[in-house]
């Protein structure tokens, strides 16, 4: 008697639309390096953590920073004392008077093996500059919709720094609170990207905001409605 086929197995075609060469290039394929720094000196013929190893980079965050186990620390700490061991006492003489409570215990002290200095990666200029430029950009990355900013620029035309005015406005579709108003405001002009065109437009590019005496924004720090 032949065994009879399940169904899934039977009804299975071959796809001959289908690129099986670049199907299989894909397969193999590792993806493609996002940093430059990185691709630029990528060796394909090695594998990926030996590539990074030789960066000077970790390959695995969390065997290089591990979290610490508390309770490891506890036994190696029991252990320690535990070696804190009494010396041996000589002999007294017959005219030495000493008092026994004065010896006291001298922990012993495990010679430690010396470890050895780590010599350096043979691609470290890449982890170098990595770190060189994560250093010298001290700017805000956060960017405002462009809505947002349109909303924001007309709120500023119209009203000021009068944010429960802008509450009250006929397009405050999202019925934002004076306090939202404020707290996007504040949040524009600390990104220079967005706000700078803006403020040389209004001519208040090195004007001090946090005057209160100015009549412009006196309500620009103001923490209360009215």
């Amino acid at each position: 008697m032949v065994r009879r086929l399940r169904r899934t197995k039977k009804n299975q075609k071959y796809d001959y639309n289908r690129n099986r060469k670049r199907l299989n290039i894909k397969d193999r394929l590792n993806g493609r390096v996002k940093c430059p720094e990185i691709r630029k000196e990528y060796d394909q013929n090695k594998v990926p953590a030996k590539n990074i190893r030789e960066m000077g980079l970790a390959y695995n965050v969390n065997r290089a920073i591990p979290i610490p186990n508390v309770k490891r620390q506890m036994k190696l700490m029991e252990r320690e004392l535990n070696n804190v061991k009494p010396p041996l006492a000589a002999p007294a003489a017959e005219g030495d008077e000493t008092d026994p409570e004065e010896t006291t215990a001298v922990p012993i002290v495990a010679e430690q093996p010396v470890k050895k200095a780590r010599r350096p990666a043979p691609k470290q200029h890449v982890a170098d500059q990595l770190e060189q430029e994560a250093n010298e950009f001290n700017g805000i990355r956060y960017r405002l919709p462009r809505p947002q900013v349109r909303q924001i620029m007309m709120m500023v035309d119209r009203y000021g720094f009068n944010y429960a005015a802008m509450a009250k406005d006929r397009r405050n579709y999202e019925q934002e609170t004076w306090r939202q108003f404020r707290a996007k405001v504040r949040r524009f002009l600390r990104i220079p990207a967005q706000c700078t065109p803006y403020l040389e437009r209004k001519g208040w590019l090195d004007c001090d905001m946090t005057d209160a005496t100015e009549p412009r924004w006196k309500e620009y720090g103001t923490d209360d409605e009215a």
